[in-house]
């Protein structure tokens, strides 16, 4: 009898579809959660941020569905009302169904189609899936372990919280985001015994959360690509230090506070004065040229896309890189991260060591319940 805990074959095609949108050079998220008004309305099962030009970036999103009776065409509408929610540039929806008609449908609602034969070519290719990295089934249990033994759900918390960011607004809020959970994560992971398994779990996500700070500067400097490094460098400053505020929206909410401070609060104008000043001191006490400084040095050789992809693709690695092991360019957005947390590098480096891979993991789809019909491929009927 086998007692081995199966994997969802749903879950097994996300990975596969990750790692093909991995190797076609987008930076990707899995599981992405999607709240409105504080309620958990669905998961996005792609996040998909790409860079197709040096000065254009393009953000999508794909929905996947393994099942015997898809339900296609209502994916395809309920997609596209999902990434016009989210406000994306575009969306994919992957099924299992081959019907030739769902590209007319998708076309005009102008979404991608990725059919149940491009998913058997794809699942076929021996070098789709990457064999060196974890699933997000086996990162969550190893947060589940961590935090039962401190007996909370702060890493599990801190892995949705890095991951919400980005459907909740994309660039400077999620920027700011992930630096205050990175900030978190890296103080975790330096305060637990040295190469212990909550070292390695904070730094995982300390790992994740630098990628989503990378990704969201990246697309904050769109914003002047046309400009100096010097206007770029300001651009993303203000983006570190004021996050959402940063924007006209921002702006235009904080003037609203002020403007209801004035009118209800005890002591009006000169309350509303003195909290204005109060928040605008403690916004420029934030060490924002620390990594806006980095940020640009990246930019210029047009690195800090391609980082954010080394530091996702190191928080999934079996054998977690230590500060040491990451590429020169890593490591040093990396130190301009743990300085503007004020955290001691060296530390850091020291909270664990690498480990040796005994053993490679099997491939994804060989983890799928072995007593599943012959008669049907991984993907859909032969």
């Amino acid at each position: 009898m086998n007692n081995k805990p199966q994997i969802p074959k749903g879950a097994v095609l996300e990975e596969v579809l990750r790692a093909y949108f991995l190797r076609a050079g987008f930076f990707v998220i899995r599981g992405v959660p999607f709240r409105f008004a504080d309620e958990d309305l669905t998961d996005v099962d792609l996040w998909l941020y790409e860079r197709p030009t040096g000065s254009s970036r393009r953000v999508q999103i794909c929905d996947i569905k393994y099942k015997q009776r898809p339900k296609a065409v209502e994916r395809i509408f309920w997609t596209h009302g999902l990434a016009d929610a989210l406000g994306v540039d575009g969306a994919y929806v992957a099924t299992t169904d081959k019907r030739k008609s769902l590209r007319s449908v998708a076309k005009k609602l102008d979404l991608q189609i990725i059919d149940g034969t491009d998913i058997q070519r794809i699942q076929n290719s021996l070098s789709t899936l990457y064999p060196d990295r974890i699933r997000d089934e086996q990162l969550i249990q190893e947060l589940q372990v961590v935090d039962k033994e401190f007996r909370n759900k702060a890493l599990q918390e801190a892995r949705i919280d890095i991951l919400s960011a980005l459907s909740e607004g994309f660039g400077a809020p999620s920027g700011v985001r992930a630096l205050a959970v990175f900030c978190r994560l890296a103080s975790a992971s330096v305060s637990y015994h040295p190469n212990s398994r909550a070292a390695r779990a904070a730094g995982r996500l300390a790992y994740l959360s630098a990628a989503i700070v990378c990704e969201s500067l990246d697309y904050v400097s769109i914003g002047a690509a046309f400009r100096t490094m010097e206007e770029r460098r300001e651009l993303i400053i203000n983006a570190v230090r004021f996050g959402a505020l940063s924007n006209e929206d921002g702006q235009q909410t904080l003037r609203l506070a002020i403007a209801l401070v004035e009118k209800y609060a005890p002591g009006g104008r000169g309350a509303a004065t003195a909290v204005k000043e109060g928040i605008k001191r403690d916004l420029e006490q934030i060490p924002a040229e620390i990594v806006a400084d980095q940020a640009v040095r990246l930019l210029k050789f047009d690195q800090l896309f391609m980082t954010g992809r080394e530091f996702e693709m190191a928080s999934y690695h079996v054998s977690l890189p230590p500060f040491d092991d990451l590429s020169v360019s890593t490591k040093s957005m990396l130190g301009a991260l743990l300085d503007y947390a004020g955290i001691d590098r060296e530390q850091f480096a020291n909270a664990w060591q690498a480990e040796p891979v005994i053993e490679t993991p099997k491939k994804i789809d060989e983890a799928i319940d072995k007593e599943a019909s012959p008669q049907h491929s991984l993907f859909g009927d032969k």
